[in-house]
């Protein structure tokens, strides 16, 4: 909400601006950025595929990637979820 309330407002920032807002530049104040923030070779990396624009209220984490290993696919039918607003599990069938 902020980014597009930002360009509402003249604010002359790009998506990929907006993206290192959230990634590379945090890991450059926490002095980590030559080992992670951004998606290159020898990095480390999390990464999560979302079923929209990741800016998007209604956007899923359809894919999530940690150290390299596939952690969740929405399309497992097998794969446990939890309602996490209110901490609910649903029963198993």
């Amino acid at each position: 909400k902020a980014y597009y309330l930002a360009v509402d407002h003249g604010v002359d920032v790009s998506l990929n601006q907006a993206i290192q807002w959230i990634t590379l530049n945090p890991a450059w104040a926490l002095g980590v950025d030559d080992r992670t923030g951004s998606l290159e070779p020898g990095k480390m990396a999390d990464v999560v595929i979302w079923s929209a624009h990741p800016f998007s209220v209604y956007a899923e984490a359809d894919m999530v990637f940690v150290d390299g290993v596939l952690e969740h696919d929405s399309r497992r039918q097998d794969e446990p979820w939890s309602d996490f607003e209110v901490g609910q599990w649903p029963e198993r069938q």
